[in-house]
């Protein structure tokens, strides 16, 4: 669970609601019982408090309050998401290598690369919304993802020049065959 959420949070959240949407809320269904349900709900779902507060300020600009945990979770988890190019976007250029985003590439590695290079995208692409989503989350809280750096081993020693005698017996051999001599 979530050690920074408390009912106390969700019961504030509720009253405000009743403030803003006065007579959209029956008072029945908001008691004590729902502030347990919604902890318990946005606890397994892992919100964050940055997402609880974002999500309770977009709630301001509704016309009606979010009715489940999840549609109020939503709102702070898309927030998060925004910034960061659009997880379609991200897919394809990841899957055609067209991206150095170490974002695509954290997700790429959760999702599997093998997977994404054997499995069709009917399976793969859900599986890179969700981590996708996770990702941004995650970087947006500071972790930091870097895509590995690929070394190469330069070759330092310079081309010789072969032989003149191997190169001249060679030539003559292209020669021939290219006057049609040695069929």
């Amino acid at each position: 669970m979530n050690a920074q959420l408390t009912k106390s949070d969700i019961a504030s959240l509720f009253k405000g609601w009743k403030r803003l949407f006065r007579t959209k809320m029956r008072d029945e269904d908001w008691d004590i019982e729902t502030v347990t349900v919604w902890y318990i709900a946005l606890s397994d779902l892992e919100i964050t408090a940055n997402e609880f507060e974002t999500a309770k300020r977009k709630t301001l600009s509704m016309s009606w309050p979010p009715t489940a945990p999840a549609d109020f979770l939503n709102l702070g988890r898309k927030a998060a998401t925004e910034s960061y190019p659009d997880v379609r976007q991200a897919y394809l250029d990841q899957a055609n290598f067209r991206t150095d985003c170490p974002i695509a590439y954290e997700t790429a590695r959760r999702v599997g690369f093998s997977a994404m290079r054997e499995q069709p995208e009917h399976k793969t692409y859900p599986l890179w919304q969700k981590h996708y989503e996770q990702v941004c989350i995650e970087h947006r809280g500071g972790q930091a993802f870097d895509k590995p750096q690929v070394l190469q081993i330069e070759s330092k020693k310079a081309q010789t020049a072969c032989d003149s005698k191997i190169r001249d017996k060679y030539l003559a051999s292209i020669k021939e065959v290219l006057a049609g001599g040695d069929k």
